[in-house]
């Protein structure tokens, strides 16, 4: 995943979400290529809710 970020962006995968996303705000990234993964959903960080 490391690979595939953007500078300045948080990028987690969906198990991360799943926990975080009650106090946290998201953006669905979409399906991404996972090196020994496969494809994979993973979201961007925006920030805290409040």
């Amino acid at each position: 995943m490391e690979s595939s970020g953007e500078p300045g962006k948080i990028q987690v995968t969906t198990a991360t979400y799943e926990l975080l996303k009650d106090k946290y705000l998201f953006e669905t990234r979409g399906a991404i290529a996972v090196k020994d993964k496969g494809r994979m959903v993973t979201y961007w960080l925006l920030g805290r809710k409040y």
